[in-house]
């Protein structure tokens, strides 16, 4: 039988047969699938996996804080480091107490319903502050507050506890710090006890207690955000301590304490653009707030130490002309005749460096060291004057109640307007043929303003008498007999362009709803 053989009829298997090609498109159609999909695991696989992995991170690290927190609590360090707060508030909560200032009705104000804050316990008054204190001496009864709680009270009363509400008297003011000291006749059990607001630093846990919006006894907790905040132009003294612990009306006068329950401030204001509770509040520091009550409460005034200069902030560029390494220190614009600066050598044009054994770093800081000295004291001041830095001694003198006033001549005090809303200041007496009496200035004119400022009061009095030049004269505004404003210039060389009588309106403050300190 025949065979058949491939190879005999041309069929060799010598090349294999040819491959179909690939079309170009479905090449190029696979590559872009193959990018897309690379593309794909980059945007959403990398992603997925990274937060799976982080995810695992974070529960392992929650697992193990957990864990650490079991142990720290099974060893009780958590409960210790609550109870450094409990036991701080339970050590001075007790000697909080609340304060509500009362003013009495006149005509028909107030006969449509009490204001929030108002007493209806008490007929014929009508609440006007209501603040927090603290008292500082169980066995007089002595309890400190803020002064802006209390001013033009007509009745004060202090809560001691629940249905506890007795009457207090104003032992004394000082309205340059805005503290007060009242005394209750009652049995009090508790006091607080003051601490060392100069070791307070940034950082450390502090403690607000207070009666804020009537809810006594209420706590809160921040830290001191700052402290020797003395711009805040609120107080002619201050020197505050800044804190995020919450202060809201009413929690002024009440203590601000540290974790070792000793008071370290006194709170007094917040810094606020809404009128309400912002994170930033100031509190007065137990270091002057401590100097002040002794003062109201020995003397029932406090006595502070006076140089007798007038002092602004010094530039950088004029402290790089009297060859200063930087502008620290206060520049003296004006040295008041027959003052301890005056005794002692110093020149208008001169910068106090240094006061004692204190640096000067700037005029708040100067004029807070100044009133600290004792009356009488002889104290070293160094200051800089033509490039060099010199010494002078001085006797420090004890602060008049407007120092510029009495080199003029005169003094005033504060007297309540006819219908019982605010005070009016009213020259009380002169110096003969002083520059006031000169001026034709007599006991018993009331004064409304400085040049085109109006002023109300001796703190407002003293605030912008300060910056006024003297060497000019001062522009006082009075009311004639016929109560008309009318100008009279006290001595220097009279009026220049640009004065003229007080405005009969005007907020110095900016008005309201300003950004601004808004005290609680």
């Amino acid at each position: 039988m025949a065979s058949f053989n491939p190879q005999d009829y041309g069929f060799g298997f010598e090349e294999p047969p040819p491959r179909p090609e690939t079309p170009p498109v479905r090449r190029g159609f696979l590559l872009i699938l193959f990018v897309l999909c690379i593309a794909a695991l980059i945007v959403y696989g990398v992603p997925y996996v990274a937060d799976r992995v982080g995810y695992s991170w974070e529960a392992g690290r929650a697992r193990a804080a957990a864990e650490a927190l079991a142990k720290l609590d099974k060893a009780g360090a958590v409960s210790q480091s609550s109870a450094l707060f409990r036991l701080a508030v339970t050590a001075v909560s007790p000697a909080v107490v609340n304060v509500q200032s009362q003013r009495a009705r006149r005509g028909a104000e107030g006969m449509q319903g009490l204001p929030v804050g108002g007493n209806p316990m008490a007929p014929g008054f009508q609440g006007a502050e209501l603040g927090s204190g603290v008292i500082i001496n169980k066995n007089k009864g002595y309890v400190v507050t803020n002064y802006h709680v209390v001013k033009e009270a007509d009745r004060i009363m202090v809560r001691l506890g629940p249905g506890d509400d007795v009457p207090a008297r104003l032992v004394g003011a000082d309205p340059k710090t805005d503290l007060a000291v009242l005394q209750v006749r009652s049995s009090v059990k508790v006091q607080a006890e003051w601490g060392d607001s100069d070791q307070l630093d940034i950082g450390d846990w502090v403690l607000a207690i207070g009666s804020p919006l009537g809810f006594d006894h209420s706590v809160t907790a921040g830290i001191v955000s700052a402290t020797e905040r003395n711009d805040v132009k609120i107080a002619e003294y201050e020197s505050f301590i800044q804190t995020d612990a919450a202060i809201n009306p009413g929690n002024s006068g009440g203590p601000l304490i540290n974790l070792a329950g000793k008071v370290v401030g006194i709170n007094t204001a917040i810094i606020t653009q809404t009128g309400g509770y912002e994170g930033i509040g100031l509190a007065i520091p137990s270091s002057l707030a401590k100097r002040v009550v002794e003062g109201l409460i020995k003397e029932g005034k406090v006595v502070r130490g006076y140089l007798g200069v007038r002092i602004q902030p010094l530039t950088a560029a004029f402290a790089k002309e009297l060859k200063l390494p930087d502008n620290r220190g206060a520049l003296i614009f004006g040295v008041l005749p027959g003052g301890p600066a005056d005794a002692g050598g110093l020149q208008k044009g001169d910068v106090i460096r240094k006061l004692g054994d204190k640096q000067v770093s700037d005029p708040s800081e100067l004029r807070i060291l100044t009133a600290n000295l004792d009356v009488g004291a002889q104290v070293p001041v160094e200051y800089a004057r033509g490039g060099a830095i010199r010494t002078a001694t001085v006797k420090i003198a004890e602060l008049p109640e407007s120092p510029e006033a009495e080199v003029l001549g005169f003094h005033l005090k504060e007297s309540p307007i006819q219908d019982g809303k605010g005070t009016i200041l009213e020259v009380d007496r002169i110096v003969p043929d002083g520059p006031a009496a000169q001026a034709g200035i007599r006991p018993g004119m009331k004064v409304i303003g400085i040049g085109r400022q109006p002023v109300r009061s001796l703190t407002e009095f003293s605030a912008i008498i300060s910056n006024v030049d003297l060497d000019r004269g001062l522009p006082l505004v009075i009311l004639s007999g016929e109560n008309q404003p009318r100008m009279i210039w006290i001595g220097g060389h009279g009026p220049g362009p640009g004065d003229g009588p007080a405005e009969e309106e005007g907020n110095r403050d900016g008005g309201q709803g300003q950004p601004g300190p808004r005290r609680r």
